[in-house]
């Protein structure tokens, strides 16, 4: 007999002990969008899948290991990434083998984004400032990853500056910034990024259509 679909209490009561072990982080943030009812668009999610058709959950539960990327050659993708994490004291959220396979498989997208957030940063060429994550949000909303993309993203021009009064002119150029990337780059979500690592990041840069400096 099929298993019984644990009740929404019971995944709740499952999401605050996921949230007190901080090495299944990740974990908790899967389930906790999966509880939110957060839904990626049909199209992000099937790109998503095909992406990660051949290696099942591997995509979604990334290893890296970051030791190896710090001691990669300057210049290359997974040292600039190895070092930002470093530098902002950043513990990647990764997906432990624990987590349910079908709840992963059934939130993939959302996933591979929580995995993959820290490299969207450097591939963008921003910090963990609001600024700089605003930069971000702008760009996810902009390529319409969630089916409220839309409108998420009016309310982000509209609420943003609210956030930081004095950042006004910095979170306007952010966005802008993260909206212009966003037209010019492929569906970053469903690009084999982790590939890419020991490549030139300003080569990657170039073959997703960002510039390495904005």
């Amino acid at each position: 007999m099929p298993s019984e679909t644990p009740s929404w209490w019971a995944r709740l009561r499952q999401l605050r002990a996921l949230r007190a072990e901080p090495s299944r982080i990740g974990d908790a943030a899967v389930l906790q969008s999966d509880l939110l009812g957060a839904r990626m668009r049909e199209e992000v999610r099937a790109q998503v899948a095909a992406l990660c058709a051949r290696s099942d959950c591997d995509r979604l539960r990334l290893r890296l290991d970051h030791a190896a990327l710090r001691r990669s050659p300057p210049g290359t993708f997974g040292r600039a990434y190895a070092d930002f994490c470093a530098a902002n004291a950043i513990v990647p959220a990764t997906i432990s083998d624990a987590f349910d396979d079908d709840t992963l498989r059934h939130n993939a997208a959302i996933a591979r984004y929580i995995c993959l957030h820290d490299m969207f940063h450097v591939l963008l060429g921003c910090d963990t400032s609001i600024p700089g994550e605003l930069r971000i949000t702008a760009f996810i909303l902009e390529q319409r990853y969630f089916r409220a993309g839309a409108a998420l993203l009016a309310l982000l021009a509209l609420a943003g500056p609210l956030l930081r009064p004095h950042q006004f002119r910095e979170i306007l150029k952010n966005v802008r910034i993260g909206r212009d990337l966003a037209r010019r780059a492929p569906l970053l979500l469903a690009e084999p990024l982790e590939d890419w690592l020991a490549h030139d990041l300003a080569a990657v840069q170039q073959r997703l259509g960002l510039p390495a400096t904005v």
